[in-house]
């Protein structure tokens, strides 16, 4: 190999591209060489020839090398040497070991039985009814949890709104007549038992049979129609009341928007630069124990001796 590169490297010397020209003739005598073509997939020229030309340049001149010790150099020849002239085959004597003992397990438990038909269709049916028990169940607590939401307390007895619901102390009754719409036996117990109302568990059936459900029956309508007039009453004075929008002064607490409407007053100081918002209501709180008798108007309180006063407030505030 160093013989071939040699010769082609002596043949191609001054030439351009001389380690292109060296690499595919000296890939073309190795390609040549080979008895079989198909062994040799990726010829490494290129990576041999870039070695031994930088073993030559170190033979050649030591001083331009990277490594220019004496020792650093014997020991790159060294191992340029040893990696081409072949490795010595190092043989290791190999030891067989015994086998290791093992003692299998006691058998504890017993051989499976094998399945039958019958078997497998009970075993799939345990299951299948198992999950049908945890649907229903699951179903069940759904169930409750909504009847729960939907059902309000009664604010008589504290039982929840259904006939079917709570501890039995009461009677509840949905009675869609007219403005009448619910009945509670423990509320016309409380109401009526010093007039001789005697059962705390009456059905709706046996209070309607005596003298009370006549005025049960009319003050349910008028507490029905006092609902609906206050209901309507909130209702027109939520529309009738307009709330200010926008930014609020932090003071009168009226918008700080400028109109016909707004008592405040946008404008500034001569001579000094920014917007000042006038505020009756917050000057004459500030300047009060002085003198002010009254809310101004930016006219009158141009004219006033606070105004000056205010100015340099301000001027000072907007130093802070």
């Amino acid at each position: 190999m160093r013989n071939a590169i040699d010769g082609l490297l002596a043949n191609h010397h001054g030439s351009k591209d001389l380690l292109k020209k060296v690499g595919a003739e000296y890939a073309a005598m190795v390609q040549s060489a080979c008895t079989d073509p198909n062994s040799l997939l990726h010829p490494t020229t290129k990576q041999h020839i870039s070695r031994y030309i930088k073993h030559l340049a170190k033979k050649k001149n030591t001083n331009a090398s990277l490594n220019t010790s004496p020792e650093k150099l014997l020991e790159t020849q060294q191992l340029w040497q040893r990696l081409h002239s072949g490795g010595e085959t190092i043989s290791v004597p190999v030891k067989t070991l015994p086998p290791a003992p093992f003692n299998p397990p006691a058998k504890s438990v017993p051989e499976a039985v094998p399945l039958d038909k019958a078997m497998l269709e009970k075993m799939v049916k345990d299951i299948v009814e198992k999950q049908q028990a945890v649907q229903h169940q699951q179903q069940q607590q759904q169930q409750q949890q909504i009847q729960k939401t939907l059902s309000r307390s009664c604010l008589a007895c504290g039982q929840p709104k259904s006939r079917y619901l709570g501890d039995g102390s009461s009677v509840h009754l949905f009675y869609q007549a007219g403005d009448v719409k619910y009945f509670c036996s423990k509320k016309v117990f409380d109401k009526y038992s010093a007039e001789g109302l005697t059962n705390p568990r009456m059905s709706f059936e046996d209070f309607a049979s005596t003298p009370f459900f006549q005025r049960e029956l009319e003050a349910s309508k008028q507490r029905g129609a006092e609902r609906k007039r206050v209901i309507e009453e909130r209702s027109k004075r939520k529309s009738v009341v307009e709330h200010p929008t926008g930014r609020l002064c932090r003071f009168c607490h009226q918008p700080l928007k400028q109109g016909p409407n707004s008592p405040h007053i946008h404008t500034g100081f001569p001579g000094v630069a920014g917007k000042y918002i006038y505020c009756p209501a917050k000057v004459f709180s500030l300047y009060q124990a002085q003198g002010m008798t009254a809310e101004m108007s930016w006219r009158d309180f141009q004219q006033s001796p606070f105004y000056e006063a205010e100015k340099q407030r301000w001027i000072e505030d907007k130093k802070k």
